[in-house]
């Protein structure tokens, strides 16, 4: 999936493809996928400092397992995606399911925000989760 031009993209293959580049460790991908207005770049302004930071802090440490794609929609300028995300943090199994909204920055879908629900609060079946089920969640968890 890595070959193809960012513009390819689906909101899911975007999903999946960050996944494989995290476990790739291929932090710049990432960081060239988040929508320029992201609050994650207002964090991380300097791509080299993200690359450091992700280097550094989040390759030896963070082990994506899986990562699901649960339901999608899609405008002409957002995109939604559910996904259910296992991961293996310092060798403990984590869980989370994650609603990912993307925004379209020069015709390409690009990361914008995203709200979890944590392995704590997901249901019996996780992959049960919904939009609804997200509309209902507190608007302050949105990261």
């Amino acid at each position: 999936m890595n070959q193809k031009n960012l513009s390819d993209y689906s909101p899911s293959e975007l999903i999946i493809a960050r996944s494989e580049a995290f476990t790739r460790g291929d932090f710049g991908f990432i960081f060239d996928t988040f929508h320029s207005e992201s609050n994650f770049r207002r964090q991380f302004s300097d791509r080299d400092n993200y690359l450091e930071f992700g280097k550094a802090s989040l390759g030896a440490d963070y082990e994506i397992t899986r990562c699901q794609i649960l339901q999608e929609q899609e405008s002409a300028d957002e995109g939604q995606v559910i996904f259910l995300m296992e991961m293996k943090v310092q060798g403990a199994v984590q869980q989370f399911v994650e609603l990912a909204w993307l925004h379209r920055e020069e015709n390409t879908w690009r990361y914008y925000c995203g709200q979890k629900v944590p392995q704590d609060e997901l249901p019996e079946d996780p992959q049960s989760l919904t939009f609804a089920d997200f509309a209902k969640r507190d608007p302050s968890t949105i990261f």
